[in-house]
């Protein structure tokens, strides 16, 4: 059962989150809201800000100093391109976050093939369940009004489509005997009764940043609190690289704002992109298969 302390956990707190919000409970979202604050704080930012310890894991002879200057550059020329280009830039992002997510989950449950379907399934789900709130958010990441009137106006057929594909997920897990999995799927599958930021946070710090914790303490040997210490530094940088973006790019005057929320994840996908790179070269030199 200690292995599904985590996933039982969160699904749980899904449920307890759409129960209070049933009730009506005002202070619902205030709560949940900061208790994924605290956890993209806690691992959500930090496992990605191990880039440069797994780098000198897998190339001890390289230098750390050159990696940090070309990663930085990587930030700037992939938020340069998305920026010029944000329907492109959108697609990619979308896309390799699915392979990553996929990767990451498959990498812990042990299961050899299907990584990208699986992302794409899970990030469909929250995706185009909240198609509504979402469509102003890509907007002020320059996504036009053609492709969000799309969206818009296929939503049903593309829940429906995303649902029955997380079923078809679900029956495979259930095959399998894939519990892990199985829970995961449970989580997903709350998704339209939770607003979309809270539904994103709970899969991406509660099971996504969660798996990539555990693979850096197994992979490196490290405990979690020396793992923290030595993020601390990048997980500073990050943080205000992303806090000085918004300010530039959001809408200083309400962090709530679309302009701002959309600003805060075009930053957090360009910090994100060379992460998934990276985050993949180390899990495939240190897998067991």
């Amino acid at each position: 059962m200690k292995g599904y302390t985590r996933p039982v956990g969160l699904l749980v707190l899904a449920m307890i989150y759409i129960g209070l919000n049933e009730w009506g409970v005002a202070w619902s979202d205030t709560v949940f809201g900061s208790l994924l604050f605290l956890g993209l704080l806690a691992i959500g930012i930090p496992h990605g800000a191990l880039d440069v310890w797994t780098h000198r894991h897998r190339s001890p002879g390289n230098s750390s100093i050159l990696y940090i200057g070309l990663y930085l550059l990587a930030i700037a020329t992939i938020l340069f391109a998305w920026w010029s280009f944000p329907h492109i830039g959108m697609l990619v992002f979308l896309l390799l976050s699915a392979w990553h997510f996929g990767q990451a989950d498959f990498e812990r449950w042990e299961i050899p093939q299907g990584q990208l379907a699986w992302g794409m399934v899970a990030l469909g789900m929250i995706l185009v369940w909240h198609v509504k709130d979402i469509n102003p958010i890509i907007g002020q990441m320059g996504v036009s009004y053609e492709v969000r009137d799309w969206l818009f106006q296929s939503q049903k057929e593309l829940r429906l489509l995303f649902t029955a594909s997380l079923i078809a997920c679900g029956i495979m897990a259930l095959r399998l005997k894939h519990w892990s999995w199985g829970l995961a799927i449970g989580l997903i599958g709350l998704t339209p009764w939770i607003p979309v930021l809270l539904s994103f946070g709970l899969y991406f710090i509660g099971q996504h940043s969660a798996s990539g914790w555990h693979h850096l303490r197994q992979r490196l040997g490290l405990s979690s609190k020396v793992l923290w210490l030595k993020a601390l530094p990048f997980t500073a940088g990050a943080l205000a690289l992303i806090a000085l973006g918004m300010w530039v790019i959001g809408n200083p005057e309400s962090v709530q704002s679309d302009a701002t929320v959309g600003a805060f994840f075009m930053l957090l996908g360009c910090i994100s992109i060379p992460h998934i790179f990276e985050s993949h070269w180390f899990l495939i030199s240190t897998s067991k298969y």
